[in-house]
């Protein structure tokens, strides 16, 4: 008997019983560990540092890690696909009946995914509504088909517990956070894209998203177009004859705060083709410093990045008015701030899923003469 007759076996042996114990869940448990050993079964999961996915004859299991400490095992999920096991299952903490037909999402990223796998009718609920600038979630929003679950650091219980979402994608900032709606017994999924340092591991997470609707074949194909069309841009930079120095970010509080040298921001940089002032720096998040020591560093560089918030206009008179200072830098004298509008583009909730587009807008500003007819659609040289 091969090995996938023994596991179809053993499945329907298991799924037959209700899932609600801790001994069928551990029995789920030893069962996958077991035959995934001796299959030598791999995780799908290529760039990305946040999460594994296992598959067999129905079962996912999701391994949910924080990218900068692989060993700190946030969650683990079994995701069973009723239309693969022909079996009904009761939810649990950790095991989780697929396709999901009724989720709330709180962040940008994850409902880009949604959307891009053609899943926004399946989002019942979200947070921060005025700050959701995807027309068609917004038309859902004033139809009342989607429900506002959080704003401004206030969570809605009753009406978490009157949608009755089968999970809630959140993001947790502190990585063992009891999240404020938790106690619905609503399963809350982390979702830690945020904390990836390359622009490839962060687009990955679609296939995340995917795991829990069914929809994997989709999510892949999105995601393997944009490794192909990213890797022809990192190749398209080496082929530049300069790397222009930059530097990121703005004065805000009485400290600058200046991304990673392993960063994100850092790697995206350094994938364009362009040197990066602070890559000696061994950190991913970002960190304060003074703006004396900012100026002294960076006050000669080529270019300066700046995504601007919702408020902020990009033109060189508007820095000027909220900071004299500004206007010390060469890139600022030179006119070389690249910009993004974060409002009109939409940065926050589509860019993370568009890594070839936002690395090509980068190599347009560092490189025109690599991309002469290019149109960016996140970051532009200020006029």
């Amino acid at each position: 008997m091969n090995f996938r007759l023994i596991s179809i076996f053993y499945i329907s042996i298991l799924l037959l019983h209700s899932c609600t114990s801790n001994d069928e869940q551990k029995d789920i448990e030893k069962y996958f560990s077991k035959l995934s050993d001796s299959l030598q079964l791999k995780s799908e999961v290529i760039f990305a540092k946040g999460f594994e996915i296992y598959r067999l004859d129905g079962i996912s299991k999701v391994v949910i890690k924080n990218p900068a400490r692989q060993e700190n095992i946030i969650a683990e999920y079994y995701l069973v696909d009723k239309l693969a096991t022909k079996q009904k299952f009761n939810k649990n903490a950790n095991i989780i009946v697929v396709p999901l037909s009724r989720a709330a999402v709180f962040s940008d990223t994850q409902l880009s995914a949604l959307s891009k796998t053609n899943l926004l009718h399946k989002v019942v609920g979200v947070s921060e509504a005025s700050y959701i600038l995807d027309t068609a979630v917004r038309l859902l929003i004033s139809k009342g088909k989607i429900k506002e679950l959080a704003s401004n650091g206030e969570f809605y219980v009753e009406t978490a517990l009157m949608l009755n979402p089968e999970v809630i994608f959140h993001s947790p900032y502190k990585a063992n956070e009891n999240h404020p709606l938790a106690n619905t017994n609503i399963i809350m999924v982390p979702f830690m894209d945020f904390k990836e340092t390359t622009a490839l591991g962060r687009a990955e997470w679609v296939k995340f998203t995917a795991a829990f609707f069914g929809k994997k074949h989709r999510a892949d194909s999105i995601f393997e177009n944009s490794v192909v069309e990213y890797e022809k841009y990192v190749n398209l930079a080496a082929n530049a004859h300069t790397k222009p120095t930059v530097f990121s970010d703005k004065f805000f509080n009485d400290q600058w705060y200046v991304p990673g040298g392993k960063s994100y921001v850092a790697n995206l940089f350094k994938d364009a083709g362009a040197n990066y002032l602070w890559k000696s720096d061994s950190g991913v998040a970002s960190f304060p410093l003074d703006y004396e020591v900012v100026y002294k560093k960076a006050v000669n560089a080529d270019f300066w990045r700046i995504v601007g918030s919702y408020n902020d206009i990009g033109t060189y008179e508007y820095l000027k008015a909220e900071n004299e200072l500004y206007s010390h830098f060469d890139a600022f004298k030179n006119k070389n701030i690249i910009w993004c509008d974060a409002k009109k583009s939409s940065y926050f909730e589509n860019s993370p899923l568009e890594p070839h587009i936002v690395l090509a807008d980068l190599i347009h500003c560092f490189h025109p003469e690599l991309l002469p007819d290019y149109n960016p659609k996140y970051y532009y040289l200020m006029k």
